[in-house]
């Protein structure tokens, strides 16, 4: 049904798809995405194309495209914003019934939307997805596809606890794949009808959260086997980053609080799990770069073993940040750097099987006792 108080969502001149393009430093690949949604055997679509405050060629390139076919609708934004701001700008823009995102280093098999609209509809889905076929971005060898056929053919809409179980940390993603990395077309109106859109200040794992978002609202989520988005695959991707579990981590913390408000428990326990297995990546992580005092926000201390081992881990990076430094003795202020320089004094109370009451007594900077 077609809600009036959507706009475009009456316009019999509407196109039946807006393919979204967010392109930052792409000048040397985004025509070619471009030119494949062009290509497309479905015609009454539209090209949205946001240069998310590109210094190089991107937005000529762009232009480029747009004066050679009236379908590609260019939008600018003066500074970047990132990939979740730059898709909803595109969305406000958007005319289309159904939207469909296509990342600026990718591209479409000419049939894609007309596979993907066709099966949406016979479906009565809000969102559709597809295989994904996987090419090397340097050579276009391929990959092979991201996921199996048999993880393709759920047969019926995928849950939230299915979701979430399909996009685990630490799972083997060339055999099962990754919910995430899934480029699903979405009916426009379910969107503007929740009012939903991309979280703007995650910049990593804003896709899988949206999708969240939208089957908790009761948003149809169908899969289908056939392979008809390329994904080229690029050493440099911007996901690979050195802060991607961090965003990773901050957008389950959201779903996790999305699960448990819409009373699902097996999809909170499984975001509890992976929030479990993300933040041990991240308490490495910034443990590595001397980051203690924010590598402890991710510390899950599940008992005085697991507590000990979080106690060491800090307290050596913190003596590898150190080094060459005045070693401090037990009970006593430690010589700092910064404000993530602290020492936790509690290694040799746990291995004596003592718990501090109230949490965990640390020493800061000027040796004041912390709770936490």
């Amino acid at each position: 049904m077609i809600e009036k108080n959507i706009p475009g969502s009456g316009d019999a001149a509407a196109p039946s798809a807006s393919v979204i393009v967010a392109a930052h430093q792409a000048a040397g690949f985004v025509q070619d995405a471009i030119l494949s949604a062009l290509a497309q055997t479905r015609r009454d679509i539209e090209v949205v194309v946001v240069d998310d405050g590109s210094s190089d060629g991107t937005w000529d390139a762009i232009l480029a495209c747009a004066r050679g076919d009236a379908r590609v609708v260019p939008i600018r934004q003066p500074r970047r914003a990132g990939p979740a701001a730059a898709r909803n700008a595109a969305i406000a823009r958007a005319r289309g019934r159904w939207l469909a995102v296509l990342d600026a280093d990718d591209l479409y098999a000419p049939r894609r939307l007309e596979h993907m609209i066709a099966a949406a509809e016979a479906l009565d889905a809000d969102l559709v997805a597809d295989n994904m076929l996987r090419v090397d971005f340097a050579t276009g060898e391929p990959l092979g596809p991201r996921f199996r056929d048999a993880a393709m053919n759920l047969g019926k809409p995928v849950t939230l606890a299915e979701a979430v179980r399909r996009d685990m940390p630490g799972g083997k993603p060339r055999d099962d794949g990754l919910f995430g990395f899934l480029q699903p077309i979405i009916r426009r109106e379910f969107l503007l009808a929740h009012g939903l859109r991309y979280a703007e200040d995650i910049q990593v794992g804003e896709d899988f959260l949206l999708y969240i978002e939208c089957i908790a609202r009761g948003g149809r989520f169908h899969l289908v086997p056939a392979a008809h988005y390329v994904q080229r695959v690029r050493g440099d991707s911007h996901s690979r980053g050195r802060d991607a579990m961090l965003h990773l981590s901050a957008a389950n913390r959201r779903m996790l609080r999305l699960a448990v408000r819409e009373r699902d428990s097996e999809a909170a326990a499984l975001l509890r799990r992976r929030q479990r297995l993300i933040d041990i990546d991240c308490f490495a992580r910034l443990l590595d770069e001397g980051r203690v005092l924010a590598a402890l926000k991710h510390a899950h201390c599940g008992g005085p073993a697991r507590l000990l081992r979080h106690a060491r881990a800090a307290a050596g990076a913190v003596r590898r940040r150190l080094k060459g430094g005045r070693p401090a003795l037990p009970g006593a202020p430690c010589p700092v750097e910064g404000p993530d320089d602290v020492v936790l004094h509690l290694a040799s109370g746990l291995e004596k099987g003592a718990v501090p009451r109230g949490g965990v007594a640390i020493r800061a900077a000027r040796g004041t006792p912390v709770r936490t």
